[in-house]
């Protein structure tokens, strides 16, 4: 553990945040079986100014960096929004970093964080072909209340 960095902030890491992002957006287009597109055209800038021009949101930034090669491998975004709703709005481990625990470290940065702000809700929400995170949220006490369907409109 001593190799890897947590570098905290908020708005002013999203551009460290990008490369990742788009990772983890390469992978919901990749596993989607009806969204594809949706991720295909889902671009980076769009969601950063998101964070950037919600005046209603609290927004931390979690990144991972490894030392060595000076390179961040994690991050995680949160967010909390004026009616008290946290949100674990991204969340991503590079492949080759999953088996050293660090997602669960991100996981507990942002849920502290969530908890200081004294949320009263915490949500994630699960793109369509990423089901098999749901074990990992499990453990942190988070389930499915509902499933939300929607038509294609390609």
């Amino acid at each position: 553990m001593d190799n890897f960095k947590f570098v905290t902030g908020s708005i002013e890491l999203l551009d460290f945040v990008q490369p990742l992002w788009e990772k983890l957006n390469k992978h919901h287009q990749v596993n989607s079986n009806y969204f594809k597109s949706r991720f295909t055209d889902l671009k980076f800038q769009v969601r950063k100014n998101k964070f950037i021009n919600d005046n209603n949101l609290e927004v931390k930034v979690d990144l991972i960096k490894d030392i060595e090669k000076d390179l961040y491998i994690g991050y995680c975004i949160s967010t909390v929004n004026k009616e008290l709703v946290g949100e674990i709005d991204s969340l991503f481990v590079e492949k080759e970093y999953r088996k050293y625990g660090l997602g669960d470290k991100l996981m507990n940065r942002a849920l502290d964080w969530l908890n200081s702000r004294q949320v009263k809700t915490k949500i994630i929400a699960v793109a369509e072909g990423n089901e098999n995170v749901l074990e990992f949220y499990k453990r942190y006490g988070f389930y499915k209340r509902r499933v939300i369907l929607e038509q294609i409109n390609e």
